[in-house]
């Protein structure tokens, strides 16, 4: 009887605690994608709903960690298994290999008000002034190579609006949500002027390589993909986007 208990006790011990332990997915700190939601503590997003939903409808157990894009792009690279969510521009193949793009986003010049901006020779003369201000890492297509453009390094996108705002810079880029619930979140929504789409750019689902072909990593690829079909995806969007404040007010 004490064998059987024992080998039963062996089983539980070695037969569960793989399922008991998770694997991190990072998410960067930035509204609408994530953001601290109340006094507590807790987090919400366009990225971390999209998060909520694939755990529970993958039965993958994902632990979320939420942090700031400098300690982002820092502590997934250095985990062993592991999943991002996070614009594609922010990893290459060899730190993170791609799983599926979970969302797309316009992304955007915005200038002060009163500026003229209507098409992107207005952009180049626009950025002789004093620069257009981008986050470091991001290229943005290949505005981030156009040597035409006069660029000026950002550390957030809050920051850039009140450079924007003060005339440090004539413009900022950045995806339209970002941009948005950042000037939201600053109070400088009334501040902003005209705006320019210049490219498009894609929220992805990265793991680092050496789980890239894991039955986890296939069974979250699939999941994402149903979401999409079935317009899961899009609905939590839906949510965000309606309400230009949605997302910004609670993040201060």
């Amino acid at each position: 009887m004490l064998k059987v208990a024992g080998l039963l006790c062996l089983y539980l011990l070695y037969g569960y605690a793989p399922r008991l332990s998770a694997a991190n997915l990072y998410l960067t700190e930035v509204a609408p994608f994530a953001f601290v939601k109340d006094v507590k503590g807790g987090y919400d997003g366009i990225n971390v709903r999209i998060a909520n939903e694939l755990r529970r409808r993958s039965g993958v157990s994902l632990e979320l960690v939420v942090v700031p894009s400098a300690r982002h792009i820092v502590m997934f690279p250095a985990d062993k298994e592991a999943y991002s969510i996070s614009q594609a521009e922010n990893f290459s193949n060899q730190e993170g290999s791609f799983l599926s793009e979970v969302t797309q986003f316009p992304i955007l010049v915005v200038a002060q008000r009163g500026a003229v901006l209507k098409n992107y020779d207005d952009l180049v003369s626009l950025s002789m002034e004093r620069g257009i201000g981008m986050m470091r890492r991001l290229s943005y297509g290949t505005f981030g190579q156009d040597e035409r453009i006069r660029k000026v390094e950002i550390n957030t996108l809050e920051n850039g609006l009140r450079m924007l705002e003060a005339g440090r810079i004539s413009g900022i880029v950045g995806s339209q949500p970002a941009i948005l619930a950042a000037a939201e979140k600053s109070a400088l929504a009334n501040s902003l002027g005209p705006s320019l789409v210049i490219s498009y750019g894609s929220h992805v689902m990265r793991v680092r390589p050496e789980f890239a072909s894991s039955a986890t990593s296939k069974t979250i690829s699939a999941t994402l993909l149903a979401m999409k079909n079935d317009g899961s995806i899009a609905r939590i969007l839906d949510d965000f986007l309606k309400d230009t404040k949605a997302g910004s007010s609670l993040a201060k």
